[in-house]
Order: C-alpha cells, then structure tokens, then sequence
C-alpha cells in the first residue's frame, strides 16, 4: 500500500490533498511561495521567494530533504512541508519546516501534515525534531506545545514585519524522541500492570 497521496478533511470540510511535489510543479511552488509573507519565511535559510532557490531545493543534494510534501486543494498548493537534514550534523537529528497558506490556518491543515512529517521521523528512528517559528505564529505554537517540544534559543528582534516594521523573535524548539518513546513505554507498563 502507497502512503502518499493522502486525501483528508479538514475541520471546516475543506478537503485536500497531501503527497510529495512533482518536478513540474517547480513553478506552483515558487507561485505559492511568492504569497507567502516574507517574514513567514525567515525559517528558510536561503530566500523561498526567488526562483532559484526553489529550483535549487528540487534539483540539489545539498538540503538532504528525506521528505518533502505539498498540501493541493484542487490544483493550487496550499501547504508545505518538510523533513530534512541539511544543516544539521547530528546524523539523527532532523528539522520539520512546515508553511501554510495564512487563509488555511487554524484549521487542523498543519497539525495534520505535522503529524504526518513526525510520524516519518519515528519510522526512521531519528532521536531529535527541530523546528523554528516566530512567536506570534499561535496555530504552530500549538502543534509543539501538543508535542512537547521545549526552546532550545530564541533569537531576539530576528524578523521583521515587511509592511509594519515591526520587529519580532525567531524560537528554535527542539523534542527528543527518546523521552517520548520513554514515556511511551511507561505508560504502556502501567496499562498492562493494571
């Protein structure tokens, strides 16, 4: 059996699509990019909203993508996704990028393609989860919180509003896997036990 695509509801009824990006849809996703706020983006490295960064995230080795996922209602994308490795130099270690489309927040899309991306991470046994937000983004915050994830940094004044000015802070959170399996295995010898 196939795990991708995965077609879902939503919350409000909207019903999508989730499965991995076609090398065609190059263009779909610079567009979805380019609607994105930029200051949405600043968890990205390098700048999603030029050409040839999104070119180079499909054709490069270098990102050591282990998963990447788009979300399609009908034929426009409206999420992002992704599993990867690159900057990291712990092998077990990998980082969850996620962007959805301001309009389709707040309405279980990410949790579910978070869920989905996690669920890859404990398939491959990796040990540690890294993700970066800005503070005011309350629909991801949720999700971690959900998961337990804790700060590891908080860079101060890191983003910055194109349109206010307004300066906010960028929070590098981290969950270890092996305390969650930990507790896992507790709580199920407590089940059995009782």
């Amino acid at each position: 059996m196939e795990k991708y695509p995965k077609k879902i509801t939503l919350r409000d009824s909207t019903r999508v699509i989730i499965r991995p990006p076609k090398s065609e849809e190059i263009e779909d996703l610079f567009n979805f990019y380019s609607y994105i706020p930029k200051s949405d983006l600043l968890i990205f490295k390098e700048d999603v909203s030029k050409w040839e960064n999104i070119e180079s995230w499909f054709t490069s080795d270098k990102y050591n993508k282990i998963l990447q996922l788009i979300t399609l209602r009908e034929d426009e994308i409206i999420a992002n996704g992704t599993l990867h490795k690159e900057g990291l130099y712990w092998q077990d270690a990998a980082e969850i990028k996620l962007i959805v489309k301001p309009e389709y927040r707040g309405i279980g899309l990410g949790s579910k393609i978070f869920n989905i991306l996690l669920s890859e991470v404990f398939e491959r046994k990796l040990q540690k989860v890294i993700v970066r937000f800005a503070t005011d983004n309350m629909s991801f915050k949720r999700i971690i919180d959900h998961y337990g994830f804790k700060p590891e940094t908080v860079l101060r004044c890191y983003i910055q509003e194109e349109q206010t000015k307004e300066k906010k802070d960028l929070v590098v959170a981290s969950f270890n896997l092996e305390d969650w399996t930990r507790r896992f295995q507790f709580y199920n010898f407590l089940i059995k036990r009782f």
